[in-house]
């Protein structure tokens, strides 16, 4: 029986292997020219926006800094940095390939920034997608450019430690005195500490920073929103796809994986420094490739080892959902949704062709065991097109749609203001029928669709006026926390308030289409029966039903 796909690990972006590099201070004619703490940056000259590419946010994570947390990069004054080359790739396996590809010296992101540079504009920090596994800060979807022309918003785009290189818990990393295995979380705020100290110098108001991403990136966010060290570097929060709903893995999961794969790598001396010091030896592209026997699922279009977030204690103090069902998180404005149809794309990824009957049931079983009966029942084949559909609809409601509406009464009850949406506008030269997983994100930034992760597609007109209207969305909560305008042509968007007690309550939301319409109790039914679960990440490295 093929086991339903794990993670969808989106595709990578092979950019340059050269990020950077430093040339003596001169005169400059460009706009798009920024003097910050560490020294002067030339970025590329785009007419209404500047690129800045490749900007070091933390030391090569190499050598000995292999597995520790991101210490701070070098200044590089009095030179002039010119930060006009997309910056490597994070090591990471070629889903085309299934070889390595990247470079480990790759803690660098891009800045994009209206021409001329602006005075103190909302920051946009956004969190690349790709299963914490694949692509990049270059990934093509998110390039800020276009948004940051439009509306005059900075985006800001950082690589993070990817796979077993930003997620290898093991307990002899303990011994050095840091808590082991979130060193790709750990990046991402390395760069929010960045942006902090050095947006000023790009026209930013480090006092209005927004954090924003999509799938991994968003369940990044979602951490960020309840992580200690994370608090106060960041104003307002956008989930696109990715909730914290679900059970993350433990340090006991983490340390079994560890050492199952630093067994794999021949490293198992009961010396904690001699250890380490043979993973410290092996190559990234023998990280990489390492892969342990009867360690979980494997990821099925790489043929290996899933890495994600752990519950360490310290930088993620517990379950998320439990933090976020007590309110201990980060109480700022969030924007968050999904897309109508995600859960086609992850079973459409295992089955390719056509699901039988029989594979469906097996599936659900396989995936939801001892709750598998109550599954089948609410999403039966027959009231579905296909088999196929009914799975597809399982995922979709019980990963992103519900969980969506779930994390949105979570963060209301603390009076936290938070606005929710469902993306339903159809592509259909590039995902007929169906309002596929990550075909929101060039709308919002204004791109053009491209492979490899859709065929390539031009907006027509109806597009760019969708594409245009979310972005206005977006970057007005970037701007304020609220993503209404005093414009009566842009159509109102409602704040979430769940039901109360006291009667059935509004859970109001925005359906993203043409035309733009205020939705009223988000698929109730299908959420009202998720509500209950506390499952394991359909998507994630191990059936659902795993304790």
């Amino acid at each position: 029986m093929q086991r339903f796909v794990r993670v969808g690990v989106l595709a990578l972006l092979c950019a340059s292997a050269v990020a950077w590099e430093i040339r003596p201070m001169a005169a400059q004619g460009s706009p798009c020219v920024a003097a910050t703490i560490d020294g002067g940056v030339q970025g590329l000259d785009h007419g209404s926006a500047c690129a800045f590419l490749g900007l070091p946010f933390a030391a090569p994570p190499v050598g000995a800094l292999r597995w520790k947390a991101p210490r701070a990069a070098a200044p590089w004054a009095p030179a002039l940095l010119q930060a006009t080359t997309a910056p490597p790739v994070c090591a990471q396996l070629n889903s085309a390939t299934g070889l390595p590809s990247g470079s480990e010296d790759c803690l660098k992101l891009n800045v994009w920034t209206p021409s001329p540079l602006p005075a103190s504009a909302p920051v946009i920090v956004w969190l690349h997608p790709g299963s914490f596994a694949a692509a990049s800060a270059n990934f093509a979807p998110q390039n800020g450019e276009a948004l940051a022309a439009l509306t005059g918003a900075i985006v800001v785009a950082p690589n993070y430690r990817l796979g077993a290189l930003g997620f290898f818990g093991h307990p002899a990393l303990a011994t050095e005195g840091t808590v082991a295995g979130n060193y790709g979380f750990l990046d991402q705020r390395a760069a929010l500490v960045w942006v902090r100290d050095h947006i000023g110098a790009f026209g930013g108001d480090p006092g209005n920073v927004t954090i924003a991403g999509q799938s991994a990136g968003s369940r990044s966010v979602g951490l960020h929103l309840l992580s200690p060290g994370s608090q106060g570097l960041f104003q307002r929060a956008i989930m696109q796809s990715g909730f914290l709903s679900f059970r993350l893995r433990d340090q006991a999961d983490a340390q079994l994986q560890g050492e199952q794969f630093a067994a794999a790598l021949g490293c198992m001396n009961n010396d904690p420094a001699v250890l380490l010091a043979c993973l410290r030896l092996k190559t990234a592209s023998q990280v990489l490739l390492a892969n342990p026997p009867n360690l979980f699922e494997q990821v099925l279009e790489t043929g290996r080892t899933q890495w994600t977030p752990i519950v360490d204690g310290v930088d993620i103090p517990a379950q998320p959902r439990d933090l976020y069902e007590l309110g201990a998180f980060s109480h700022v404005p969030v924007l968050l949704g999904a897309n109508r149809d995600e859960g086609w794309t992850f079973v459409n990824r295992s089955f390719p062709g056509s699901l039988t009957l029989d594979q469906y049931t097996a599936s659900v079983n396989s995936e939801f065991g001892p709750d598998a009966a109550a599954i089948l029942g609410r999403y039966p084949a027959d009231d579905f097109a296909s088999p196929k559909d009914a799975f597809a609809a399982v995922v979709g409601d019980g990963e992103y749609v519900c969980q969506a509406r779930a994390m949105a009464r979570l963060i209301e009850r603390t009076s936290t203001p938070v606005f929710l949406y469902l993306f339903t506008h159809e592509v259909d030269p590039v995902s007929p029928d169906r309002v596929a997983h990550g075909l929101e994100v060039p709308f919002v930034f204004g791109n053009n669709f491209a492979p490899p992760l859709f065929p390539p597609y031009v907006l027509g007109p109806a597009d760019l006026e969708l594409s245009h209207a979310m972005a206005g969305y977006w970057t007005r909560f970037a701007r304020t926390g609220n993503p209404n305008s005093d414009d009566p042509d842009v159509v109102h968007w409602p704040p979430f308030k769940r039901p109360n007690g006291r009667g059935r309550g509004v859970d109001k939301y925005l359906a993203l289409d043409l035309p733009i319409q205020e939705g009223l109790r988000l698929e109730e039914p299908a959420c009202d029966f998720w509500e209950g679960y506390f499952l394991r990440s359909m998507t994630g490295d191990v059936p659902a039903a795993t304790p």
